[in-house]
């Protein structure tokens, strides 16, 4: 059966965004920040929040896109900045392995 997470690679060039399992309901969700040069040993310690159906999945990115656009209409000229872009969180099939 596949497994979904909700990510987003585009903010930043050296590392990226993911739901965690902290993450309770669509009104308190919580994403992590990695770095794409994690060493092996820590990257069995990060939590996603791993999806069953990929409807769920969906209605979470769409909460946070949501909210991340907002922020960026709000902070964009910050953000902008210290070099980030726009978010853009995406449903990705789960394998085990968030690096890819």
């Amino acid at each position: 059966m596949k497994k979904y997470v909700v990510v987003d690679r585009n903010r930043n060039w050296d590392s990226f965004d993911f739901i965690c399992e902290d993450t309770t309901n669509l009104g308190d969700i919580w994403h992590s920040h990695c770095p794409y040069n994690l060493e092996e040993s820590k990257r069995e310690k990060l939590r996603p929040l791993i999806f069953e159906k990929k409807s769920d999945a969906v209605k979470y990115k769409d909460a946070q896109q949501s909210y991340a656009n907002h922020d960026w209409s709000e902070n964009g000229h910050i953000h902008k900045i210290y070099g980030h872009s726009k978010p853009r969180w995406k449903v990705e099939e789960y394998n085990g392995d968030l690096f890819r």
